[in-house]
């Protein structure tokens, strides 16, 4: 359990409170705390991996304080941090609007004493038989270390798998009595899905080795009620998520959109746990340096934020950048065909080169800027990677667009000369070309790989994985130095 909890107030703990549905029963919630007579507790809550202040409020004279209000403050898990003892805190859930709890500062959690609230009660009964569990499995636990008889291992690991066994089936019997209780629902969500052995056949051969797998992503939220909008307000559901969309789903953009899909379409759209499934996807796709992730930014970015009915908490401010971001991204990504690009070889422009027209298996497109200090480091190795699969006989061709103005051309051709740029040199110093904004480029160097049709196999990558993505495309079994990072820090907009 963490000691300490963050006392600075997010701004979106606003718009998550303004989300959620309150209990409009007046609240009048006593907490007491002998020992802190006069001092002050902030209130504080969880939302997803994060927790918020709400207020800070201090204690009488008695060591009392009254949440008093109109309503109940939205559902869930919440906090009393007490800096008077360096930000020790206990737990308690906002369900019901009236109860109390009382302690003192020598056990804040042992010698909770519980009035009027049986969700708080279960609750503490859970964390006071926890920690007699924990006790007499530490013990046993060092004794299992310490016995050398392979016999007194042996017991020792039964009273382990015993005190498992007993606090599963304490929490089982609390989740079946209580079905429509909160935390009830928080130990359901806690759970592991029972996952089924994978069938056989008559010789025992197993006829499907990714049966467990696929049952188990397809029951992943059998346990959590994702209507209840209180289960957003506790340090498990986040992590749950987390878990579901980075370990359970295959890591490719395909993937995730599709599970993204089947898990919001099991919510209600007017509810806080389709909004934050939602958001919390969109930004990782946001924020993700994974080379393709980009396409189910663009994906949820158009199907969701692009529409107000279905994001109605976005700005118009943000929901233009959103809309605009993914639609800039989209002819740009892995898989698609190429934009028609065409632009002159030397400030002269009595000469035109079109990408299109470039007759390889495959094309380096690499976009840079002479006057790029990083550019005059990576372009001379992706020059020599080139030359390497030359001398490997393999089709390959360089299109180099250079972003620049006039007063950079001397600098160009100088550049060019220096490091034997004999690829297809091209640039736009008149900028006749709007290729700047069609391709995304936001910095420089920035190198595409193509195939021979024109598709786009590969972007945003370092000059010195160029030679080793080329060598895979021509023989999947070849790995090198691949990677899938991207090798720059540009960013997608999000929702932040």
């Amino acid at each position: 359990m963490k000691k300490t909890v963050s006392t600075t107030i997010l701004s979106c703990l606003m718009f998550a409170l303004a989300f959620a549905t309150t209990n409009k029963t007046p609240m009048n919630i006593k907490l007491t705390v002998k020992g802190l007579e006069g001092s002050n507790m902030i209130l504080a809550n969880y939302y997803g991996d994060k927790q918020y202040v709400k207020d800070t409020i201090n204690f009488d004279k008695k060591g009392t304080i009254v949440l008093k209000a109109d309503t109940t403050l939205p559902g869930g898990v919440y906090l009393a941090v007490f800096p008077a003892l360096g930000n020790r805190y206990f737990e308690f859930i906002i369900s019901e609007s009236v109860f109390s709890i009382e302690t003192d500062t020598n056990d804040l959690t042992g010698h909770v004493k519980v009035t009027g609230s049986v969700e708080n009660g279960l609750f503490y009964d859970d964390m006071k038989f926890l920690g007699k569990m924990k006790s007499t499995s530490d013990s046993l636990g060092k004794l299992y270390k310490e016995a050398k008889d392979q016999k007194d291992k042996d017991k020792f690991r039964d009273q382990l798998v015993k005190i498992d066994q007993d606090v599963k089936a304490k929490r089982n019997e609390v989740v079946t009595k209580n079905p429509t209780l909160f935390y009830a629902k928080l130990l359901k969500a806690m759970k592991d899905i029972d996952v089924p052995d994978a069938p056989r056949d008559a010789k025992g051969a197993m006829l499907d080795s990714t049966f467990q797998w696929r049952y188990y992503k397809t029951h992943y939220w059998d346990n959590v009620d994702l209507t209840d909008e209180r289960l957003l307000r506790c340090p498990v559901f986040h992590n749950k998520l987390k878990t579901f969309f980075t370990q359970t789903i295959v890591q490719v953009p395909d993937s995730i959109i599709a599970g993204g899909e089947e898990l919001l379409a099991k919510t209600d759209k007017k509810n806080e746990v389709y909004r934050y499934i939602l958001t919390y996807v969109f930004n990782e796709m946001a924020n993700s340096k994974i080379m393709g992730f980009d396409a189910a930014y663009v994906h949820f970015g158009k199907a969701y934020f692009c529409k107000q009915d279905l994001t109605p908490w976005i700005d118009t401010a943000k929901r233009f950048k959103i809309c605009d971001r993914a639609t800039r991204l989209e002819p740009v990504l892995v898989g698609k065909p190429a934009q028609r690009l065409i632009l002159p070889t030397d400030s002269t422009e009595m000469q035109w080169r079109s990408l299109q027209d470039v007759k390889a298996k495959y094309t380096i497109l690499a976009f840079w800027d002479p006057d790029c200090g990083h550019c005059k480091k990576e372009i001379p190795v992706l020059v020599e990677a080139y030359h390497n699969l030359k001398k490997k006989n393999i089709s390959v061709e360089g299109y180099s667009p250079a972003i620049m103005e006039i007063d950079n051309y001397k600098d160009w051709v100088e550049f060019i000369q220096k490091n034997n740029l004999d690829w297809i040199n091209v640039c736009d110093s008149k900028r006749h070309s709007n290729f700047r904004f069609e391709w995304d480029i936001q910095s420089t160097p920035q190198i595409y790989i193509l195939d021979q049709n024109k598709v786009i196999k590969a972007r945003r990558i370092g000059a010195d994985q160029v030679e080793d993505y080329i060598m895979h495309l021509e023989d999947p079994k070849y790995v090198g130095k691949l990677s899938n990072k991207v090798h720059d820090e540009d960013k997608q907009e999000g929702t932040d």
